[in-house]
Formats: structure tokens, sequence, C-alpha cells
């Protein structure tokens, strides 16, 4: 039986890697995914579902 997985407190996410810069990030669900390196199309990779509380990537405390 696998769990059921909780909504409240969570988040997706986009998950993707650029071909071209061979770079990955993560993107809010808000936001339609762009490479943040040339600001090019992605490839979506997965759609993590994460606890609200972690700090977002490319936030100060991620820097």
């Amino acid at each position: 039986m696998r769990p059921r997985h909780d909504p409240r407190g969570h988040i997706i996410l986009t998950a993707w890697l650029c071909p071209g810069c061979d770079v990955a990030g993560r993107s809010a669900p808000e936001n339609e995914p762009e490479c943040w390196n040339c600001g090019g199309p992605v490839v979506v990779t997965a759609r993590p579902s994460v606890p609200v509380a972690e700090p977002a990537v490319g936030s100060p405390v991620n820097s």
C-alpha cells in the first residue's frame, strides 16, 4: 500500500534540464520553466513535491 500524499504544506515544482547549456534547475509552478543561464527552452524532467518550508532554488539561502 502506497502512502497518500498530503498536499497541505507541499508545493509541486518543475525540475528541468537545458540541453544546450548542460545545466539543470527548478521552477515554481506559477512560472514557465526556462534556463537560468541562457533563457532558452528546457526539457522538463520531473515535477517533485517539496515541503513549502524548503527555500526555493535561487533564494538567498541557497545562493
